[in-house]
């Protein structure tokens, strides 16, 4: 069926995309064609020691958009979800190409996306010459946001939302662009009655779990390109409802032990060098000499 679902008018195959024509550079706007955006991250992301195991594409505005989404594994497995990673690139100036990390949940098929990192700027003079630092720079951050996002889904499914709250999430996330007031019956009810069991806890008590596999299986009928923005704003939301507040990078990340330990290092290079004042009474004292 695809990550992407099937039936998709928008879907295309790989080499489809690697077909599709770039614009020429302007003074103000070098496009990245498709393709060589594809080539290096796969690139990157297989010199990182990760495999994809799947991919699905698609293509918007006369060719002009692509979306990309692909699940990949570096050994690590989590029995209700994959990782995934979403490409985004326009040749419209509609926005940068960008990386999302977000989890295809196997049981259904349901797809979304925890967080987004841009691949360095918009299409500027020199963006190709930079493309595979900017990559790597940006696939570098996949670790902390799996791990954020594996968070996330803990916490999801240990709360237990009132039918209240749930309701007022329901309008909350109209007003905040996640969805179009006329999927609300929709995403209720498949909140109240989940197409699978897995989205129910021990005794059929729904969660923030339940909640989030509503919205997301309402949505594999959405313009897949929007994908990531909606479930984005989707898991702040959750975030507040489910854990108080938003979850973020911040909460995971540590220092690394050898950026540590040289830091560490060249305090204490400093702190051995003599002080300015030192080294001229010394000087001075040679001279009277």
């Amino acid at each position: 069926m695809g990550i992407l679902g099937a039936g998709r008018g928008d879907q295309v195959s790989e080499p489809e995309v690697f077909l599709t024509t770039t614009p020429e550079a302007t003074e103000t706007h070098y496009p990245i064609p498709h393709g060589t955006l594809i080539e290096t991250v796969r690139d990157v992301v297989r010199g990182a020691q990760w495999i994809i195991t799947d991919t699905d594409y698609a293509l918007f505005h006369e060719n002009n958009e692509m979306f990309a989404v692909w699940r990949i594994q570096n050994g690590q497995s989590h029995p209700d979800y994959d990782l995934t990673i979403g490409l985004r690139n326009s040749h419209n100036k509609m926005f940068a190409a960008g990386m999302a990390v977000g989890s295809y949940v196997m049981v259904c098929s349901n797809l979304d996306f925890s967080g987004e990192v841009a691949i360095g700027r918009k299409h500027t003079r020199y963006i190709l010459r930079d493309l595979r630092g900017l990559v790597e720079t940006a696939f570098s951050k996949v670790q902390a946001m799996r791990i954020l996002q594996d968070r996330r889904i803990e916490v999801y499914k240990e709360n237990a939302p009132s039918d209240t709250e749930v309701h007022d999430f329901l309008i909350r996330s109209v007003d905040q662009k996640v969805m179009a007031n006329s999927y609300v019956p929709k995403v209720l009810k498949e909140y109240r009655t989940p197409s699978h069991e897995e989205f129910f806890r021990d005794g059929r008590v729904r969660t923030g779990w339940t909640l989030l596999n509503a919205y997301t299986e309402v949505f594999k009928k959405v313009n897949a390109l929007t994908l990531p923005d909606r479930t984005i704003k989707l898991h702040r939301m959750l975030d507040i409802l489910c854990n108080g507040s938003e979850m973020s990078l911040e909460d995971v990340s540590t220092p690394e032990p050898d950026d540590v330990a040289e830091d560490c290092t060249l305090i204490e290079r400093f702190r051995n060098w003599p002080s300015v004042a030192a080294y001229r009474r010394t000087r001075a004292s040679r001279e009277r000499n």
